[in-house]
């Protein structure tokens, strides 16, 4: 795996090495947003390199079925024909988290049928695992390293760049952390362990008057020339209902049709929507650099979702000198800061994940504080 923070170019990357591998390429994505922008990140590193023939495409989503050299395809298009892709020598997978660690993923069957390498790269190397207490039944889960899993697959870190070491060679855009007093001992996690249930995510939310807050605190941003928020919040109606109250807004959910969903995020990135309200959609794969607030409306006990939420504002953008992230349900507290995250090599634990505070991995959920 390679390690790759948001913002740190993970399709200008893939393109190189791409530009460097003589053979076969196949380089998968999970969605058709992503294939697009790899696939045109890639074609405008071929402007710089007359040399670097044109990739193909080969996704039904995209519409195109076409293998070249080097051929864009989403996953769910080309697994169940790997006789396609016989003569592949590599393979990149971008988002790699999102390769299941089980042998009847769509991943799994293609890449048993093929003798390529494997390269993946992410900028959440890990992912939640549910284990059973074995002296009361319950369950709970723990944050797991992909380089640690059973079954394993990615079996080790090629290449790590850390969070802080972006922000040290001012590559991203600074973030002004804001906290608001939460309560968040009305929570209790689920039956799996890995997220806080729904009941009790709706009762602290109730107690804490989250929902009613927000028009009042987007009305102060706006007035500290905050330009474009986007505001993380669960459920659709929360989202709808906050687009009603809100000027110049709207919101954007998992039924919302394409084709106004691609209408909102134009507005949004042109300044004619200030405010979108999302409900676990535009976190991987959304890229807006002008993006200048966050504001996180939910709590989670999933540390990749709340690294992605922040990512989606740490790009840099002309005239922009800071993201503010605004966390009002104590996630903050949680996980710690985005750049004090780090991957290590410990010489009696092996690779861990850890803030300034504590180690993250193979650590229960319910133990981080």
């Amino acid at each position: 795996m390679l390690v790759l923070p948001t913002g740190s170019g993970k399709s200008l990357i893939i393109a190189d090495i791409v530009r460097q591998l003589s053979g076969n390429v196949l380089v998968l994505q999970p969605s058709k947003e992503l294939l697009v922008q790899n696939y045109n990140k890639y074609d405008a590193v071929v402007q710089a390199y007359p040399e670097l023939e044109r990739a193909s495409v080969y996704s039904a989503s995209v519409g195109i079925k076409e293998r070249g050299r080097v051929t864009f395809a989403t996953i769910g298009s080309i697994y169940k024909q790997p006789e396609l892709f016989a003569d592949t020598h590599y393979i990149i997978v971008d988002e790699c988290h999102f390769v299941p660690p089980v042998k009847s993923s769509m991943y799994s069957q293609l890449f048993k049928s093929l003798t390529a390498q494997v390269i993946g790269l992410t900028a959440t190397p890990y992912r939640l695992k549910t284990y059973t207490d074995p002296f009361n039944g319950q369950k709970f889960s723990k944050i797991n390293l992909l380089n640690r899993e059973r079954p394993l697959f990615f079996n080790k870190f090629l290449y790590v760049v850390q969070t802080k070491q972006m922000y040290d060679e001012a590559h991203l855009a600074p973030v002004n952390y804001i906290t608001l007093a939460w309560d968040g001992s009305f929570l209790k996690f689920n039956s799996t362990g890995a997220e806080f249930s729904d009941s009790s995510v709706k009762e602290a939310m109730e107690r804490n008057e989250i929902i009613q807050r927000i028009p009042g605190i987007l009305d102060q941003a706006y007035k500290k020339d905050r330009k474009s928020c986007l505001v993380f919040v669960r459920t659709v109606e929360e989202a709808r209902h906050l687009a009603s109250v809100t000027p110049f807004s709207d919101y954007i959910h998992a039924e919302t049709p394409k084709a106004d969903r691609d209408k909102i995020i134009a507005a949004f990135k042109g300044g004619g929507i200030k405010t979108v309200f999302n409900v676990a959609v535009l976190t991987t794969g959304f890229d807006y650099p002008g993006l200048d607030t966050v504001i996180i409306a939910r709590p989670t006990a999933s540390l990749a979702l709340f690294v992605q939420m922040i990512g989606r504002g740490i790009r840099k953008a002309e005239g922009k000198e800071y993201c503010s992230v605004l966390d009002m349900c104590g996630n903050l507290s949680r996980f710690g800061k985005i750049e004090e995250l780090r991957l290590e090599d410990d010489e009696r634990e092996g690779w861990v994940l850890r803030n300034d505070k504590q180690i993250l991995s193979g650590r229960r959920l319910d133990e981080l504080k």
